[in-house]
């Protein structure tokens, strides 16, 4: 004998009420949170993931897109290494001469600003680069350029990101400020950074190529090419 609809769909409904009283964060391991977005658990800030558990982040580290990298300033003199001080990478500088460490030797000059910096030259990719520089293969010999300033930093809205080249606060799963509005000119993105424009955010942003997975934006985004 069959049970009354009634009763199915009473059953329904105590089922799908059951569902939406579910702590979603309860989901996810200790440390992380649960990304509605993208449907997965991320770390929480100041823990980074590490063999698929979050650990807590050392010093002078500071959570980027749910992994520990060096706080601004900072930077491993080796892989693996510690976060130590680097003050020669982004030095003040007028010209190469005035860039005397042998890591950074290269005076650039950013776009619209008089006042020059350090770095890195003869870049691959980012990899290459240190405290989110983006290798810039554009120009010859190619560096690591500085990133906008404000990148990275903590926010809650976009309010703590108003003094920021990186005025766009991604408040969903980073939480840090970022550049937006990319898609009419992806040469906002610095370096080898690209233009994502994710629909879910209603907004286009600049995000670093390691984010992309095979050769795709996050969250279903619509990658931007640069103008040839």
């Amino acid at each position: 004998m069959k049970p009354p609809k009634t009763r199915l769909c009473a059953l329904w409904l105590a089922f799908a009420l059951g569902a939406c009283l579910v702590d979603l964060d309860e989901r996810c391991s200790e440390h992380q949170l649960y990304d509605a977005q993208n449907a997965r658990c991320s770390c929480e800030d100041g823990f980074g993931l590490v063999d698929q558990v979050c650990v807590a982040c050392d010093a002078n580290e500071v959570t980027v897109n749910g992994v520990c990298e060096c706080a601004p300033g900072f930077a491993r003199k080796q892989e693996g290494g510690a976060c130590e001080e680097n003050a020669a990478l982004g030095a003040a500088c007028n010209d190469d001469s005035d860039c005397t460490s042998e890591e950074y030797p290269g005076c650039r000059f950013p776009a619209g600003s008089g006042e020059g910096y350090c770095t890195s030259l003869d870049c691959e990719s980012s990899a290459d680069c240190h405290n989110d520089y983006g290798c810039n293969t554009r120009e010859d010999p190619s560096y690591c350029e500085q990133p906008p300033s404000g990148l990275g930093a903590a926010c809650s809205s976009s309010d703590d990101c108003a003094d920021f080249d990186a005025a766009f606060c991604e408040s969903v799963v980073a939480k840090a400020c970022v550049v937006s509005d990319c898609k009419s000119d992806p040469d906002k993105c610095h370096g080898d950074w690209v233009c994502c424009d994710i629909a879910l955010l209603g907004d286009s942003l600049c995000v670093p190529p390691t984010q992309l997975e095979q050769g795709n934006c996050p969250a279903g985004g619509e990658l931007i090419p640069r103008s040839p």
